[in-house]
């Protein structure tokens, strides 16, 4: 028995799988983490079966849903119930497909589900633990393949958000203090307030050219030295305001040039934040927008045309 479930009894998980490969991979991942395999609930075939989700888990410490592979119907329903489940103080864990990633962030991103796109079973042990520590569960650790824990990379993201909050901050000037966080004037700066003389083609040549990093140092490894999510999607997001077009989640996920289970990381601890905005698609509510905050765009167009008055690289 691993650390987690040692000298206790083992924390209960419930499993809901669209097919037997997610089961598997699920009942693994419980398995890993030290803890029990609780009820395996029936892949639901409908809005009224999706909701019986709520009451087949209520005795487990947390849900494993399984969607990879799963029909558009019942998934909308499935991930409605999910976020039932989660507003109501359940641990969660979500695995998906990448190309379901649009439709499970519409419905989850605000939510404390976990979101994992594509994860491998340590991926999965690892956030079960996460969630289960979150509720006041047994304290110790799972099992990781890999140098940085789960906990390690998501001390590290807030702290990375939090900084960069930090400098849009002391850059954004105009806004109230009771608005947001970047809102923090900076003594005698004379920026324009509007893009005005931005153009979308300069921010997206300084994209490229931060990807020329991984182009040319890739042979040394993938270890994030030289991974920036949350400026890549800043950039990204300015970019896309001034060409007057909308970003998916999915879209702005591929921007950040990460995997996309961190890369949703960001986005939420980002939105949290108060950097991103998030906008359902009124015509589909499978898919959600994202868009720079007022403030937050109103620093990134200062910092644009401070960076160019000081004649350096904007990268």
């Amino acid at each position: 028995m691993s650390e987690w479930g040692r000298g206790r009894a083992p924390h209960t998980v419930a499993i809901v799988a669209a097919d037997p490969r997610g089961e598997n991979a699920a009942a693994d991942a419980i398995a890993l983490a030290g803890g029990a395999a609780g009820a395996l609930l029936t892949w639901p075939t409908g809005d009224a079966d999706s909701r019986l989700l709520l009451a087949g888990a209520a005795d487990a410490d947390a849900l494993i849903v399984e969607v990879a592979s799963a029909a558009a119907e019942p998934l909308a329903s499935v991930l409605d119930a999910c976020a039932m489940f989660a507003a109501r103080g359940g641990a969660i864990i979500i695995s998906f497909d990448p190309a379901q990633l649009d439709a499970v962030a519409a419905a989850l991103l605000d939510s404390s589900a976990q979101l994992l796109c594509a994860p491998g079973v340590a991926d999965r042990a690892a956030a079960l633990a996460v969630a289960l520590s979150a509720r006041g569960g047994a304290g110790g650790r799972v099992r990781e393949d890999g140098p940085e824990s789960e906990a390690a990379r998501l001390k590290r993201l807030n702290e990375e958000v939090a900084r960069i909050a930090d400098v849009l901050a002391r850059i954004g000037r105009g806004a109230t203090a009771a608005r947001s966080p970047i809102a923090d004037p900076v003594p005698g700066a004379d920026l324009p307030q509007e893009g005005a003389g931005i153009a979308a083609a300069d921010v997206r040549r300084v994209i490229r050219a931060r990807r020329l990093r991984d182009q040319y140092f890739g042979a040394y490894g993938s270890g994030g030295l030289f991974e920036d999510p949350a400026w890549d999607m800043l950039l990204d997001l300015l970019a896309a305001d001034i060409e007057g077009v909308r970003v998916s989640v999915s879209s702005l996920c591929i921007a950040a040039a990460v995997a996309p289970t961190t890369a949703l990381r960001w986005v939420a601890r980002m939105t949290e934040a108060g950097l991103l905005c998030r906008e359902n698609d009124p015509a589909d509510r499978r898919r959600a927008f994202m868009r720079l905050s007022s403030d937050a765009m109103i620093a990134m167009r200062r910092y644009w045309h401070a960076a160019r008055r000081l004649g350096g690289p904007m990268l």
